[in-house]
């Protein structure tokens, strides 16, 4: 039996209607089981739908040009051109982060966990809050269990709440906020420090 290693490049779209299921940490994850072992593997996560990049062309931006980055990819590995070899100097990992509803900026890491990242894990609360969980661990009251088994948030269905969501093949939704009022949305307080989401929610 004989082994061998594969190159990997990959650009991996955040906006696409199945990437709710597979396809937006698909890249990560070949990444974080499989980097050790391969000689290169190159992940770009960008602000991408169905389609090339380049043709990616609605916000966020700015845009990425992912047809200049197979082709220097491809004349290293498969012309072993000379003049490609800083593509293996760069940092492994490319990540979009989004900073308003129409921008953001491209940041670069060389490993996956980012070393430096912090998990937050948050629970809902009746109210329609989202509080982290260290804040949910105290015992509570006989009146407050009672209102916590009484007291929930209910939502009434509504069929035709929700066709907002993007066109086919998943393309870019618009603003969302009109619809909250038709929605269980659970908001956390506001936050006093600037916070990088960086990775797929759970």
């Amino acid at each position: 039996m004989h082994r061998f290693y594969a190159l990997y490049l990959h650009l991996s779209i955040l906006y696409r209607f199945l990437s709710l299921y597979s396809y937006r940490d698909f890249a990560i994850n070949i990444y974080e089981h499989a980097h050790q072992i391969s000689p290169k593997i190159k992940v770009v996560v960008g602000p991408f739908v169905h389609a090339m990049p380049e043709f990616s062309t609605r916000n966020p931006g700015p845009g990425y040009d992912g047809t200049a980055e197979m082709i220097r990819w491809f004349n290293h590995w498969l012309k072993d051109n000379d003049d490609s070899d800083d593509i293996l100097n760069e940092p492994d990992i490319t990540l979009f982060v989004r900073t308003s509803l129409t921008t953001g900026t491209y940041r670069y890491e060389s490993h996956w966990p980012i070393p430096q990242q912090q998990t937050r894990r948050m629970q809902f609360k009746k109210g329609r809050k989202l509080v982290e969980q260290a804040l949910l661990k105290s015992p509570m009251s006989t009146a407050e269990k009672e209102n916590n088994d009484i007291d929930i948030d209910v939502l009434q269905y509504q069929p035709w709440i929700g066709f907002e969501a993007g066109s086919w093949l998943g393309m870019l939704t618009g603003d969302q906020r009109p619809f909250d009022k038709d929605c269980l949305v659970y908001d956390s307080d506001p936050t006093q420090e600037t916070i990088e989401i960086i990775g797929f929610v759970n």
